[in-house]
């Protein structure tokens, strides 16, 4: 198939208070350069209740970028609806979902389109997503299988050293929302994000939904993109939370260790009974992890 060579892209992109973060990535949007005869970027800024400035910078410096405000209660995955919602009445041909926490090299949409160029129409293009310090640590490498346990299989091992063991454009069962280019027939065909999963993991559900029902998903090396992975959930565990940090991350149902989000993913994939299953060998998981990782630091 080929793409259009007058193409509208509406890069979908929530943000909450870091403007600085916000700027680096759209300086990395509004630089692209690409083969293509035409291509239409609209950032689509979906500022939940920022109060560091965020709009009064944007309005300076990126007119250009369509503001939607929330009401500070959006969190990520309604933010990215009413992305969505606006993406669709501009009438645009993709949506690219970014985080404000990235950047990229000039190149990264032509090579993702490229890519996706060579796949069949209405598949789902995602980034493999990369520490911004040296060397570069993978954080997301994409999923080649995902077990009966929801267990899923990483192509490359997190938060090991990257250095061009994987490469080119590869199958992946689910995808991280850090750099995912939907074309808009197939957010037609899906509709939007579960707002139940509130903060994390929508857009693995989203990916997942897609891959089971039959909807190409890739992933290209061809077009990482580079996380400040400092900047991410307080409880992440590669940031060496303290336990109390960690302990409390559990509970709260818009950090990236809920035990809520855990239990409603494994119910919605795999059923109530096994879903409950499921989600206590995950929780599991994440405090074995947890105390891992404080053993090695402690040697």
């Amino acid at each position: 198939m080929s793409v259009n060579i007058n193409i509208r892209i509406g890069a979908v992109i929530p943000t909450f208070n870091r403007k600085h973060l916000l700027a680096n990535c759209l300086e990395s949007l509004v630089n692209q350069e690409n083969e293509f005869h035409t291509i239409t970027i609209i950032p689509i800024i979906i500022v939940d209740g920022s109060s560091d400035g965020t709009v009064d910078m944007l309005n300076l410096n990126y007119p250009e970028a369509i503001i939607v405000m929330g009401d500070g209660n959006w969190w990520y995955t309604h933010s990215i609806n009413e992305g969505f919602k606006k993406a669709l009445e501009l009438q645009v041909d993709f949506i690219l979902t970014l985080n404000d926490d990235i950047y990229f090299d000039k190149n990264y949409l032509s090579k993702i389109l490229k890519d996706y160029n060579s796949t069949t129409a209405g598949s789902i293009i995602g980034s493999p997503s990369l520490s911004d310090s040296m060397p570069h640590i993978i954080t997301f490498s994409g999923v080649k299988k995902i077990d009966f346990m929801l267990k899923e299989y990483n192509y490359i091992s997190k938060y090991s050293l990257y250095s061009g063991q994987v490469s080119g454009l590869l199958p992946s069962v689910v995808l991280s929302g850090r750099g995912i280019l939907y074309p808009i027939q197939t957010i037609l065909k899906l509709g939007f994000y579960d707002e139940k999963l509130i903060q994390y993991k929508s857009e693995t559900d989203y990916t997942f939904n897609a891959y089971k029902t039959g909807i190409p998903v890739y992933i290209s090396f061809n077009a990482p993109v580079y996380e400040h992975i400092k900047e991410t959930s307080a409880g992440a565990i590669y940031n060496n939370p303290s336990f109390k940090v960690f302990w409390k991350s559990l509970f709260n149902p818009y950090s990236i260790n809920s035990i809520q989000k855990t239990l409603y993913y494994s119910i919605k994939h795999k059923g109530y009974i096994m879903g409950a299953l499921v989600s206590i060998v995950r929780v599991c998981g994440i405090i074995k992890n947890f105390l891992k990782v404080k053993i090695k630091l402690k040697r």
